[in-house]
């Protein structure tokens, strides 16, 4: 029997702060952190892909969870992000995400090789046989991962892990995600990532949005999930429009430096981005600037 869990909202997988010197600033992690939380979001991720994890060390990634853990103090759950290209080092994160005091797990398909099902039927299995007591979040993203999650093959992680409560979704394809949603069943926690379709997600049965562009702008995506919790759907089809608007500010989120050059419009210490992504150009940041304020979203 799949154990009891219970997930909503709209939550944030934060962005990673780095200083001059390319460490993570830790001082600038709380801000987010708090910013965020302040703003109404749900719930925080830490180290997924809008956080540039897979471009942290895993000595990085445990500091930055027990940084993000302690200071959120139980404000909002805290879904730890532990994918990773190889089983090993995924169950050494869920082991140390189990220890540090994180809410959830969330896993990636491993990606780069091209695996088969049976491949990552066996991979996510292991780890979810590591940390049997701590509910678990598959994570979807082919277009990033090269591999993908079939319905059938979550259905088969289902039937034989009971933390296995859900998945996240990074596919605009949204017949995909209703595929998910109808072999998850009951007690399924589906979460939706495409930030231009959350509308559709949670008409379609998204518990939570996901979104790395409410890093910047929390307020329509919150305000979207409370609309539509509430049964208005016109007001949410409205807020559905500025959250693409925000999208394009962020040109789709084809960097984090848009993030956190917005972010720091906005007075957070979003801080740098990791090489070999590069900051934006002066003409980009003057573009971001001229949006943000046509907008009036700072």
């Amino acid at each position: 029997m799949r154990k009891s869990f219970s997930l909503k909202g709209v939550i944030v997988p934060l962005v990673t702060p780095f200083d001059a010197q390319n460490k993570i600033d830790d001082i600038g992690m709380r801000q987010v952190v708090d910013f965020v939380i302040s703003k109404g979001v749900h719930a925080v991720m830490v180290g997924g892909t809008t956080g540039e994890g897979m471009m942290l060390s895993l000595a990085e990634r445990k500091h930055q969870l027990e940084t993000v853990v302690a200071h959120t103090n139980k404000r909002v759950p805290v879904i730890a992000h532990i994918g990773c290209i190889d089983t090993g080092s995924t169950v050494e994160l869920s082991q140390h995400a189990s220890q540090a005091g994180a809410n959830v797990i969330s896993a990636i398909v491993p990606y780069f090789f091209t695996f088969s099902d049976e491949q990552l039927y066996r991979h996510f299995l292991t780890v979810a046989e590591a940390v049997p007591d701590m509910p678990m979040l598959l994570y979807a993203f082919p277009g990033n991962a090269k591999n993908d999650i079939s319905p059938a093959l979550l259905g088969r992680l289902l039937k034989a892990a009971p933390n296995i409560v859900g998945i996240k979704s990074s596919n605009d394809d949204l017949n995909r995600f209703q595929e998910y949603i109808a072999v998850g069943g009951e007690g399924f926690t589906g979460c939706f990532g495409v930030d231009e379709l959350m509308l559709g997600g949670l008409v379609f049965g998204a518990k939570a949005q996901i979104s790395g562009n409410s890093n910047a702008f929390p307020e329509p995506f919150v305000q979207l999930y409370e609309a539509f919790t509430a049964g208005d759907l016109q007001r949410a089809q409205t807020l559905q429009h500025v959250v693409n608007a925000v999208i394009n500010l962020h040109q789709g989120g084809r960097t984090t430096a848009f993030f956190k050059a917005t972010m720091a419009l906005r007075g957070v210490a979003s801080g740098h981005v990791r090489p070999p992504m590069c900051e934006l150009t002066a003409e980009e940041l003057a573009e971001v600037k001229k949006a943000v304020k046509s907008l009036a979203l700072a």
